[in-house]
């Protein structure tokens, strides 16, 4: 555990709740619920970071509830399960965040979950069902994460978040404590996103910060999935740079 001030000096990222839930694309009560518990339930996975004042979640953190979600909204997978897959990697093989880890991947066959042990990389073992313990040769093992970099010790430490032509939208804990950023130019997707608003115009907003113009349009995208975010209409924009806010 590690206080939001030593995750942030360390470069392990630091989200505020809303910020994750944000970036996650998901409710900030679910997530909320999933690393800080309620009144009513224990949180299915604690947070890495501990402040008595504050919530906050690593980047480890955040790749996990990704995963969870992934795990929950695209493959049905029930959130007792999840709890019980994450509970045992830790009681029976001392594995913790099982979900942003490279050495021990954990896929999905069928409807239940398998992690790959370091002694065997080829044969998962069952977390939760009747293969519990047991190692799985089903050819349909299913990952479940993508477009994610791993460190020399096998933790998720870069998540591809958004892709426009040849431009990606990345999270680094390490690059502005783990925001939203242009991979290679360091720029957030916010920042390049409010300058085409304050512009009004792509290809302005790409030769204040000198950035090619699928560049700034891949950050105005990115951060236009949250319909919370305030939208510029198409008669802000003219000629080739002119698109609208949602499903262009």
């Amino acid at each position: 555990m590690v206080t939001t001030l030593q995750a942030t000096i360390e470069g392990l990222g630091a989200y505020s709740v809303a910020e994750a839930a944000r970036y996650a694309r998901m409710p900030k009560a679910t997530l909320n619920r999933w690393f800080f518990g309620t009144k009513a339930g224990e949180p299915m996975s604690r947070s890495r970071i501990l402040d008595d004042h504050s919530k906050h979640i690593s980047f480890t953190d955040f790749v996990e509830a990704l995963a969870i979600r992934s795990l929950r909204a695209d493959h049905g997978v029930p959130l007792q399960k999840i709890k019980e897959a994450l509970r045992n990697a830790k009681e029976h093989y001392h594995i913790e965040h099982p979900f942003a880890r490279k050495d021990h991947r954990t896929v999905l066959v069928g409807k239940d979950l398998h992690i790959f042990l370091k002694e065997d990389d080829h044969n998962p073992v069952g977390l939760t069902g009747k293969d519990m313990g047991q190692k799985s040769m089903k050819p349909c093992i299913e990952a479940y994460m993508k477009d994610l970099d791993y460190d020399a010790n096998g933790y998720a430490v870069l998540y591809r978040a958004f892709t426009f032509r040849d431009q990606i939208i990345e999270l680094n804990p390490k690059i502005r404590f783990g925001a939203p950023c242009l991979a290679g130019s360091g720029y957030s997707a916010e920042t390049l996103w409010r300058a085409a608003v304050t512009e009004g115009s792509i290809e302005k907003a790409a030769d204040l910060y000198e950035v090619p113009p699928a560049a700034v349009e891949a950050a105005y995208r990115y951060w236009n999935q949250d319909s919370a975010n305030v939208s510029v209409t198409p008669s802000a924009f003219s000629g080739r740079d002119r698109f609208r806010q949602r499903g262009c």
